[in-house]
């Protein structure tokens, strides 16, 4: 990349490097998150993330003497020391408050070390906010930098949890920030600032090899000692990857492990534990390859698919520790493929523990394979008497960083259309699901309301559903299965008696009903005005909305808070949470400074840049999570989500930064990007439906393509936004550092905001709020072309009558800057991740 004139080189390896750090280590902390607390504090990572970049930028612009020009290297080197210093030290903190505090308070200790995350973010803010505010405007060709950074991040993180533990990569991630400050730093003459830079990066870097090798070779070091109110005893393997952490634990001879046994298992069998995230288990049962000794799993009523008919061929999705694989062998199963979407789990069962659980791959007729489900059925030609889904839900944030779930994409009217794709004549699929007859019925509601929108889909009349539908249930839970071609009346006779002979409750069949609720279900008859009657929502989930466990209304917080705290709804109040705490941090960052500034600037003057980046930022991040949210059953992997979608997204929006000059563009220019840039993103958002649907059998680098042909012309465009506000406003280069927080602590708004109208309005329709802030930042554009216009009108008529002199409103802290800096325009960013 070529170095602008009158910027060193170095300032755009040490803004890359930073940006690199800053996105690896926000994506670190949503794992630490996600596995001490629960996945949806994924969503505080990222608000605290942003909100600590939003306080560097304030920090700058209320210290405008000590972050001069002149100071910029050696002020960069200091805050990229602190920022590894606290980064370090945060992680440290979280990771070890269980074991000084008593039980009845970690809860309370976390969350005030869960602040202490915030600093070492803003610590990162103020050193872009100095690359990016206090150096001579160059165009795009920084903020490229920024992007490509934080681009490199996302894919490096990905790459780096499959080598070392995340407190190793932490460590690393310090080290490498230091680094930066370091090479800013080392021609200034600043020993003071040159050594602490140095030993900050080499004492981290050597610490990062020291835990390498410890946690390498199985020796005690830095983990995770307490999570989800769980002491972490007796690990006998952990490992960490971008999706969750596992670790086995031995249980030893015990009963057998079971969901929902009909009957007490008589017998005793040795197992271990393999715990995902400390808050979702299955259980690794030892083979020795005598099946006879796991009859206990005719008992189980997640394997009540098998008493129905015989099953030859079976598709078993979320292997865990291949207890559905066992069940499988047990019912006489010539072909099982098992699909496993987490490569740590598939190292459990083919390398770690396959002498233990008897080499289950190895078992005549299984297979097993590493892939998200939907789309490995998708590409498959593959046809299969039983699709078997047995509880599967880690609730663990995703690659995505907790932006997208995962499991969710399993229960969709669409996802079951995929399955029912890949049934032979007569195949079933079978859904297993939490109940509890008084406080939790809602899963079983969805259920019941997917099954019979897919079959409806299948153009199954609504008055033969029931003929398609079985729902069995033993204490908390409840099978539901579906057949796309209707039972006889003698298969379900025969059925049913095996069905009641075995022990289970029959709870919906063709001649069995539960309550009012699947009976109206049942009879096709469901509209819009039945689900909104209901008091939580049992709409059947799509892939336009496929929030599965999200049951609550959003109204229900406010009458009564404590329900959405049960289940897997608790992500709701957080995420309201986090909308109330981004709204009142938006007031803080945003509204305050700008009744200071409109105290002595003209409103028609101040608004238009205000909206503007506000409007920025809140587009891109909408446009950003709902494409993630759209794209990643269609990539195939969570991680393609990061590694592909981000990565895409951050690395053309800085090509197109690149785009935009020095110099304030023409009238017309400004017009014709603008006109690009909404054609662009309402073609992509018209393109990705169709285009997920159409191409969801292709192979996996012919997806990868299409999803980066989709994604870049928008991008490209988006990523002119930033600079050409910057050329345009480009006389208020002493607002800058405002207008790059108003920015910040709007995309960390959005972050969260988008989740909440994904669920409540759908993904394309926050796609579609995205675009229309983008429409908001043209409006902004003309208004304050045409103010001024007026003004300088003003100015001419005025200069007619008399020629007094006109001094400009400044703000008290713009009025202190240096006549020099005030007069370098320069290039704000925001987070490294978004706009």
């Amino acid at each position: 990349m070529q170095a602008s004139p009158g910027i060193p080189g170095r300032c755009y390896f040490a803004i890359f490097i930073l940006a690199t750090a800053t996105l690896s280590y926000q994506i670190l902390i949503t794992r630490f998150f996600s596995v001490m607390l629960y996945y949806h504090f994924a969503f505080a990572a990222i608000s605290l993330a942003m909100l600590g970049l939003t306080r560097g930028a304030m920090v700058v612009y209320n210290n405008p003497a000590r972050y001069a020009p002149d100071r910029v290297g050696v002020e960069f080197a200091n805050h990229a020391a602190w920022f590894a210093i606290t980064g370090v030290g945060a992680m440290i903190a979280f990771l070890c408050v269980p074991l000084v505090v008593p039980a009845d308070y970690v809860m309370v200790a976390l969350g005030v070390a869960t602040v202490a995350f915030v600093r070492p973010f803003t610590e990162s803010g103020v050193c872009i906010t100095l690359l990016l505010t206090r150096l001579p405007y160059s165009g795009g060709w920084l903020y490229a930098a920024d992007l490509a950074g934080a681009a490199l991040g996302c894919i490096g993180v990905i790459l780096l949890l499959l080598v070392v533990d995340p407190v190793s990569a932490t460590l690393g991630i310090g080290a490498l920030a230091a680094g930066a400050g370091w090479i800013m730093v080392r021609h200034s003459g600043d020993f003071r600032s040159l050594r602490l830079s140095g030993a900050v990066a080499l004492t981290l870097a050597a610490a990062a090899a020291l835990h390498t090798g410890l946690a390498v070779s199985g020796n005690s070091h830095l983990g995770v000692f307490w999570a989800k109110g769980t002491a972490q005893m007796g690990t006998l393997f952990e490992r960490w990857n971008t999706y969750s952490r596992i670790r086995v634990i031995a249980l030893g001879e015990s009963e057998p492990f079971g969901w929902g046994f009909a009957h007490t298992p008589e017998t005793k069998v040795d197992q271990h534990i393999l715990d995902i995230d400390a808050g979702a288990n299955t259980v690794i049962t030892h083979y020795d390859g005598d099946i006879s000794k796991l009859a206990y799993l005719k008992d189980d009523v997640i394997n009540a698919a098998y008493l129905i008919q015989p099953m030859a061929d079976v598709a078993v999705v979320g292997v865990g520790g291949g207890r559905d694989i066992l069940s499988g062998l047990l019912f006489g199963a010539k072909h099982i493929r098992a699909i496993e979407i987490n490569p740590a789990i598939f190292e459990v069962l083919t390398d770690k523990f396959a002498d233990f659980s008897g080499h289950l791959d190895r078992q005549p007729g299984v297979s097993l394979v590493n892939a998200e489900a939907r789309s490995y059925i998708n590409h498959s030609s593959e046809r299969y008497d039983l699709v078997q889904i047995s509880l599967i839900d880690t609730w663990a944030a995703t690659a995505a960083g907790g932006l997208t779930l995962t499991e969710n994409r399993l229960y969709t009217t669409e996802a079951w259309d995929d399955f029912y794709g890949a049934l032979k004549p007569g195949g079933m699929l079978s859904v297993s699901r939490w109940f509890d007859p008084k406080t939790h019925r809602v899963e079983l509601y969805r259920l019941v309301a997917i099954a019979t929108s897919a079959l409806q889909r299948k153009s199954v009349p609504a008055s033969e559903l029931s003929n398609h539908v079985i729902a069995v249930n033993v204490d908390n839970i409840v099978t539901v299965i579906t057949r796309p071609d209707a039972l006889t009346k003698e298969q379900w006779r025969a059925a049913r008696m095996r069905l009641e002979g075995q022990g289970f409750k029959i709870f919906l069949g063709p001649d069995v009903t539960y309550d009012a609720v699947t009976s109206t279900l049942m009879s096709g008859k469901a509209d819009t005005a039945f689900f909104a009657s209901l008091v939580e929502n049992i709409t059947p989930s799509t892939d336009d909305n496929p929030f599965f466990f999200f049951t609550e209304r959003f109204g229900t917080l406010l009458t009564k808070p404590a329900a959405t705290l049960s289940n897997n709804n608790a992500a709701i109040s957080m995420t309201l949470v986090l909308i109330v705490m981004g709204f009142l941090a938006c007031i803080y960052y945003i509204v305050t400074p700008f009744v200071r500034l409109a105290k002595r600037m003209p409103l028609s003057v101040l608004t238009p840049p205000v909206a503007y980046f506000c409007a920025i930022g809140m587009g891109f991040m909408l446009i950003e999570i709902s494409q993630m949210q759209r794209l990643m059953v269609f990539l195939g992997h969570p991680v393609y989500g990061l590694a592909v979608v981000l990565f895409t997204i951050l690395l053309f929006s800085g090509l197109g930064s690149t785009t935009v000059g020095s110099y304030e563009p023409r009238p017309g220019a400004v017009i014709a990007r603008v006109i690009i840039l909404l054609t662009t993103l309402a073609v992509a958002g018209l393109l990705t439906p169709w285009l997920t649907a159409s191409a969801r059998s292709a192979a996996t680098d012919m997806r990868i393509l299409l999803s980066v042909l989709l994604l870049a012309p928008p991008a490209f465009c988006m990523g002119m936004m930033f600079p050409l506000g910057l050329s345009v406003w480009r006389r208020h280069s002493e607002l800058l550092p405002f207008f790059w927080s108003a920015n910040g602590i709007t995309s960390m708004f959005a972050s969260v905001l988008g989740m909440a109208l994904s669920i409540a309005f759908g993904i394309a329709n926050t796609y579609a709020i995205g675009v229309v802030f983008y429409g908001v930042c043209a409006v902004m554009i003309v208004v304050s072309r045409g103010a001024v216009r007026r003004a300088d009108n003003d100015v001419t008529s005025a200069s007619m009558v008399a020629a007094p002199s006109i001094q400009p409103a400044l703000t008290d802290a713009a009025a202190s800057i240096p006549a020099a800096a005030r007069l370098e325009s320069t290039e704000p960013r925001t987070n490294a991740a978004v706009q």
